[in-house]
This record gives C-alpha cells, structure tokens and sequence, in this order.
C-alpha cells in the first residue's frame, strides 16, 4: 500500500472513532436517568403560641367635656365696675364673678321704696276711715291697690338692684370670659360660660360599620386616659348613651362616655378613648404575621424540621393577633417565610421574636 493510501485511511478510521464517540456520548446523554434535584432547606422565622389577652377595640380621641355649660348673661345694663374671675376658675356656686355700677338701681330702689311706704301709710289711714265709715269702700280698694302696686314696683327695683352683683348659678370652671373692667353691660350680650365640672364626659363619632357592635352598650367596656398632658393615669368609663341616628354626613354616631370625677383633667383636655367592644382573657395566641395567604399556618416538626399546614382557627381575633387552641401550646410554627412552603418542605427555622 502507499503512502498516499495509508494516510486516507488513518484519517477515516480518526473520523470513525470521533464519529462513534460522539454517537455514543449522545446516546448515553439522551437516555440516562435524571439526577434527584438537590433539596435545600428553606429559612425562615419561627414563633410560639404565648398566653396574652385578646381585644377587639377602638381607639380614638376626644375632648374632655362638662356635662352642661350654662351662659351668663347680665339681667340689667350698665358700666362693668370689676370682674372678678379669669377663664380656667374654679367658682362655687353663688361666688360674684362681676358686679355692675348699682348706682343708678339704688336710686331707682329709694325711690319705689319711698313711694311703697308712702301707699302703705295712705292705705293704713282710709282703712280706719273705712271703718268708721268715712271712707266708701271703692275708696279703700282704691288705696290697697295702689299699695300693692308700690310693693311690687319696690320689689323690682330691689331685684334689679340685686342683679347688678351677677353670682354664679353653678359650681364649676369658668370657660370663656367675654367683657373686661369698664365696657358696658346688656342682657342681649353674655359674660362668662361656665361648665358645670361635676361629671364630665366624652363625645367620640364611631364609623357606621361599627353600629350592631353597640346594640348591647352594657357588654361594653371604655377606657379612658390623658396621656398628651402627661399623665399616664388610665380610667374605666361608662358608655352613657349611643346616638340613634347615623350622619349622613360623616356617616358616624355619637356615643357619650363619662369620665369619673376627680381626676383633675382639665376641661377640654384631649382624651384617648379605647373602646373595647369585645376581649378573650388569658388566651394562647399567634401573631396574625404567622397565617399564610389562604389563611392557614405552618406547622414545623421539632425533630426532622419539615412542615406540615394548619388551618388557623376562628376562635377570637384582634388587630394583632388570633387565639389558638390549647393543644398548640409548645408547637413551632413560621412566622415569616411561609410564601415558599409546600407540605414537608425542609425548613432552617430560627427565631422570629415575636
């Protein structure tokens, strides 16, 4: 064979044999079994049920309010001559908080009591006239009438004589004074408001939704508490009233709590109200983070760290968390991480610390 002839056929035997290779790595590549897929653990948070007090409740503000306000308004004019009390006073009832010039009603008072004891003395004399008949007795009617007259007309004059020192009507805290020291006085235009201080409430509107939550008031619970002004005092209140009527406006009612008396809030104080309209004491709880998008939980095996799905129970929720049954004391469940989960998932769990 010549040279030519052996280097053809080396060539083709390489060819064969590259061919042969490739076909064989092919085959084995086409019909060889999938490796398993490596299973990774995945991470996530854990927490345990804890013992806590469950509430379903409101929390809004308001403004500390006397029960009634009562308006003072003069009863007779004139030239103010003092005011005695500044807004935030506290007065007793029948306490002076202005006086009026009087001047001018103790003149008008001398004068109906001068003509009141000159009828008077007019009457005393046709009287024993009458009786001994030197009088008629139109006469004597005449007279007693004109005392009469004369008595009342002394009368007013010694009340408004009286008005001219305005007392107040009630005890309780001077809110709005609205005159000063020598500007002149009218009944058409008010002094002071004073706000009776002896049981002040709260007003707060409540969002339509919540209506039915208040067909029995008496299962519900109102706290009330200061804690802009610094004091962290918290008080039960009483639920004294609930609108029957719903704005159409705000679309809200009103609801009227008392505030207990001598707490030393200030009137128009802004107040916290938590209104707890339903509560589950001494429950075991999970956070609502722990419940998945279809509303279940995952519940993580303590020995082989797989996981398994729970329905969450419809015992009792609030705004933070939901009871859970007893036997789920001890159990360990995620927390966050559960949007990748599928039952028996592996997990590394680690502590959610909620």
């Amino acid at each position: 064979m010549d040279t030519k002839s052996r280097d053809r056929l080396i060539v083709l035997l390489v060819i064969s044999i590259f061919l042969i290779l490739f076909i064989f790595l092919w085959a084995r590549s086409k019909f060889a079994p999938d490796p398993e897929p490596e299973i990774r653990p995945v991470p996530v948070s854990t927490v345990q049920p804890v013992i806590s007090d469950l509430r379903e409740d409101l929390i809004l503000s308001a403004v500390l309010e006397a029960e009634r306000t009562i308006v003072i308004v003069p009863k007779v004019a004139g030239t103010i001559l003092e005011i005695l009390v500044e807004e935030g006073a506290i007065v007793a009832e029948g306490d002076i908080l202005a006086r009026i010039d009087p001047e001018p009603y103790l003149l008008e008072l001398q004068a109906a009591e001068s003509a009141w004891l000159l009828a008077d003395s007019s009457m005393s004399r046709i009287n024993r006239m009458y009786e001994s008949s030197g009088a008629s007795r139109q006469q004597f009617d005449e007279a007693r009438a004109a005392r009469d007259a004369a008595y009342s007309t002394y009368e007013l004059a010694r009340m408004r004589y009286n008005y001219s020192d305005i007392s107040s009507p009630v005890s309780g805290l001077v809110l709005k004074r609205f005159s000063d020291s020598g500007n002149l006085a009218s009944p058409d235009q008010p002094l002071f408001i004073i706000g009776d201080d002896a049981d002040p409430q709260v007003k707060v509107r409540i969002p339509e939704k919540y209506w039915h939550s208040f067909t029995d008031p008496g299962s519900i619970k109102v706290l009330v508490s200061f804690p802009v002004g610094g004091d962290e005092t918290v008080l039960e209140s009483e639920l004294l009233r609930v609108s029957p009527s719903i704005s159409p406006e705000g679309k809200t009612f009103e609801v009227i709590c008392s505030v207990p008396a001598g707490n030393f809030w200030p009137i128009g104080a802004r107040m916290r109200v938590e209104i707890i309209l339903r509560e589950k004491k001494s429950s075991w709880s999970l956070p609502l983070r722990s419940q998945s998008g279809d509303g279940g939980v995952w519940l993580v095996d303590s020995d082989s760290f797989t996981v398994s799905r729970l329905d969450a129970p419809e015992i009792f929720r609030d705004n933070v968390r939901f009871a859970v049954p007893d036997e789920w004391a001890g159990g360990i469940f995620v927390l966050d991480g559960h949007h990748r989960l599928r039952e028996g998932q592996i997990v590394t769990p680690f502590d959610g610390g909620a």
